[in-house]
C-alpha cells in the first residue's frame, strides 16, 4: 500500500514541476486515490493494548473474607501455617457459627444442630444443596463415601454413630485440616475438634465428597 501511495505521490509531484506551456492536466483523480489509500492506512491500525503496571496474580485477585486477627486464630486451631488458610469464605462462614449452641432441630444462631450447621456451610461456602438430615446426607451420593481417613480433604463430610441404637449414622461434620474437624456437638455447640481422638475414632462410620 505504501509503494503504491508513493508512486501516486510521484506522478502529482512530476505535474506539478511540469512547465506550464504544457497541456494542464487533471490530476484531481489521483488526489482522491491519494486520500482514499491514507484513510483506509488509518483504519488499518490497531490501537495498542494498555499493559498494566504489573502481572495480575491469583493472590492479589482473590478476595480476602478473614482479617488478619482471624487468619492466626484458625491457624492456631488447626495448628497450621497462615498460608494453608486458602479457602478464606469457609473460615469466615465457620466464624459466623462458632459457640454457637447445640439444639436438637435447631436451625439458627440461637442454636443448631449438626445437619443443618453442615448444609448452611455447603450452601453459603459452596453454592451446594445438600439434604436436611445426617442419615439424608448420607446417602445422598453413595459413591462419593469412602472409609480410609488418609483420603480426607478440606470440605468432605465426616459421618458418625454416637449410640449402638441410632441408626447407620446420627452425627455429621466438615473435615476441615490437620485432622480436626467442624461439627455442631453436643453439649458444647459448634466447636472444631480432633477426628484423631479415641472418643471420634469409635464413632467415626465413613466420609463423603461431595464437592468435585
Amino acid at each position: 500500500m505504501k509503494l503504491k501511495l508513493m508512486f501516486l505521490l510521484v506522478i502529482v509531484l512530476s505535474g506539478s514541476c511540469a512547465k506550464k506551456n504544457y497541456k494542464k492536466t487533471d490530476y484531481s483523480y489521483y488526489k482522491r486515490e491519494i486520500t482514499k489509500l491514507r484513510n483506509s492506512e488509518k483504519k488499518n491500525i490497531r490501537p495498542q493494548k494498555e499493559t498494566s503496571s504489573g502481572p495480575v496474580t491469583d493472590a492479589s485477585a482473590r478476595i480476602q473474607y478473614l482479617s488478619p486477627e482471624e487468619k492466626k486464630k484458625f491457624a492456631t486451631l488447626l495448628r497450621i501455617s497462615e498460608d494453608s488458610l486458602t479457602n478464606e469464605k469457609l473460615y469466615a462462614a465457620i466464624t459466623k457459627w462458632l459457640e454457637t449452641p447445640y439444639r436438637w432441630g435447631g436451625t439458627s444462631p440461637d442454636g443448631v444442630d449438626c445437619s443443618s450447621l453442615t448444609q448452611q456451610i455447603y450452601e453459603e461456602v459452596y453454592d451446594k444443596e445438600i439434604p436436611r438430615t445426617s442419615l439424608q446426607q448420607f446417602y445422598f451420593d453413595t459413591r462419593a463415601q469412602f472409609k480410609n481417613q488418609d483420603y480426607l480433604k478440606e470440605g468432605d463430610l465426616v459421618f458418625f454413630r454416637l449410640r449402638f441404637q441410632d441408626e447407620i449414622v446420627s452425627h455429621v461434620g466438615i473435615y476441615l485440616q490437620n485432622g480436626k474437624f467442624l461439627g455442631s456437638n453436643s453439649p458444647r455447640g459448634v466447636e472444631i475438634t480432633d477426628l484423631d481422638t479415641p472418643y471420634w475414632q469409635d464413632k467415626y462410620v465413613a466420609s463423603a465428597r461431595l464437592l468435585k
